[in-house]
């Protein structure tokens, strides 16, 4: 039961994030450099609730490989996000630097694909928690 809760708060937050806390925040069109700093915070906090729930699913759950996999994808995601924040301090204020410069075309489609991956991940944990607990079976 307790594993079904933290998979849930797991899966619900990535919804949270990829839904609706993403598209607000980093469709505006004034003060991207704002944006993308609170953006910023709200993932760094994520990621760490998010690595203990995944360490407390993986010490209770039956199939660890499911656990295993969910951490792979937040480690890809943290990853990803570490080399975008050092590549952010590199181009300082991002609304100084035309939109077509070189790297921040590259910051653009680096911050799309960390946005894809918390997408694949909410699929995976979304997969994983109907396959682990839905149906009669699981009831």
């Amino acid at each position: 039961m307790f594993e079904k809760l933290i998979l849930s708060l797991y899966t619900g937050t990535l919804f949270s994030i990829v839904f609706l806390v993403a598209p607000v925040l980093l469709r505006t069109e004034k003060d991207k450099n704002l944006a993308g700093r609170f953006y910023g915070r709200i993932l760094w906090r994520f990621y760490k609730l998010a690595f203990f729930m995944l360490l407390f699913y993986f010490l209770i759950a039956d199939e660890k490989v499911y656990a295993l996999l969910l951490m792979v994808g937040l480690a890809l995601n943290v990853g990803l996000s570490f080399y975008l924040k050092n590549l952010k301090r590199e181009l300082g204020d991002i609304d100084q630097i035309d939109y077509n410069h070189p790297k921040r075309v590259k910051f653009r489609r680096l911050s799309l694909l960390s946005t894809a991956l918390l997408f694949i991940n909410f699929l995976l944990s979304t997969f994983i928690l109907i396959k682990t607990f839905g149906g009669a079976d699981g009831v």
